[in-house]
């Protein structure tokens, strides 16, 4: 009986060898490892002013999930995206990033840079004219530009310094019209009437009268001893001061001429053209003044313009 077992044990381990033992244990498959997506951008440098826009965009957006957008510094720049298109706004000067970011891929950066806006260059005269369609000149009417009027003789001094310290004077006047912008016509003219107006109204005054009868007087050789001779000349003082009056504005008129120009600014230049002259002449930038120089060939007839004249004018306001 045991060898009959023993018989069956070799049988078994016999078989076993001839069909090569257990089979061997079979190991899982490992998983096969996916390949890292990248994000591709449009752009990833951007330079824009501060309040403008600038689009880059994502150009595999199909391909990602989760894609978020975040500016480093707020202060510089502000970013939102919809879609694949980031949108980029500048805020204030300086550099910052944009970190785009997606399930699976590797942060991307775009730097910002954001400048201050340049201000606009905007074009201007050198000056502005005309400031006033018309520019006026106080000629001073003193004691030798009296003296000179009045062809006076030796002995009429007294009479010519009374006038000077009367500080009449005659206004000269430019109007300017426009063609263009920096061109047009002029004419030049000077106020007679208004001198006599001016003239009757300082001679009317009771010490001035007085003294300008006292003066004539004894120029014309009269003794001035007291008030009775005043008194005789008192009564005709209106008709006087109407009759002198007149005949000094009367004198002007004569001579009164209008003279026709043409003018053209450049820069702060401005060039006035006679028929037979052309003066050029700077414009003063803080107030619009110019002085115009005329030669005595220039003006009227006169012994009141024999050597001529530098007229300043200014803007008539």
């Amino acid at each position: 009986m045991k060898k009959k077992f023993g018989l069956f044990a070799l049988c078994l381990s016999l078989m076993l060898a001839a069909c090569g033992g257990p089979a061997p244990a079979v190991e899982p498959d490992e998983p096969e490892e996916k390949d890292e997506i990248s994000i591709e951008l449009s752009d990833k440098k951007v330079s824009i002013e501060a309040g403008e826009e600038v689009e880059v965009e994502i150009e595999n957006y199909d391909d990602l999930s989760k894609v978020k957008v975040k500016v480093e510094d707020e202060d510089i720049a502000e970013c939102d995206i919809d879609d694949e298109i980031i949108t980029i706004t500048g805020i204030s000067e300086g550099k910052t990033k944009v970190i785009v970011s997606a399930k699976g891929a590797e942060d991307v950066s775009i730097t910002v840079k954001v400048t201050e806006p340049e201000l606009p260059v905007v074009v201007t005269p050198a000056v502005l004219f005309p400031e006033t369609p018309t520019y006026v000149y106080h000629f001073v009417m003193d004691e030798v530009t009296w003296f000179s009027m009045l062809d006076c003789e030796p002995g009429y001094e007294e009479l010519a310094e009374f006038f000077g310290d009367l500080q009449l004077n005659i206004n000269f006047y430019m109007d300017f019209t426009n063609t263009t912008d920096t061109s047009g016509d002029a004419v030049l003219y000077f106020d007679a009437a208004g001198f006599g107006r001016d003239f009757t109204d300082a001679l009317s005054d009771d010490d001035n009268f007085r003294r300008f009868v006292e003066i004539l007087m004894t120029a014309e050789g009269f003794d001035y001893y007291d008030d009775s001779m005043y008194d005789q000349v008192v009564d005709m003082k209106d008709g006087l001061i109407s009759e002198l009056s007149e005949e000094i504005t009367d004198e002007l008129s004569d001579s009164e001429n209008m003279f026709k120009m043409t003018w053209n600014l450049d820069a702060n230049v401005l060039t006035l053209k006679t028929d037979y002259e052309i003066h050029s002449v700077t414009i003063d930038e803080y107030d619009g003044s110019f002085t115009l120089s005329l030669y005595s060939y220039d003006l009227p007839n006169d012994p009141l313009f024999a050597n001529g004249l530098d007229m300043v004018f200014y803007p008539d306001r």
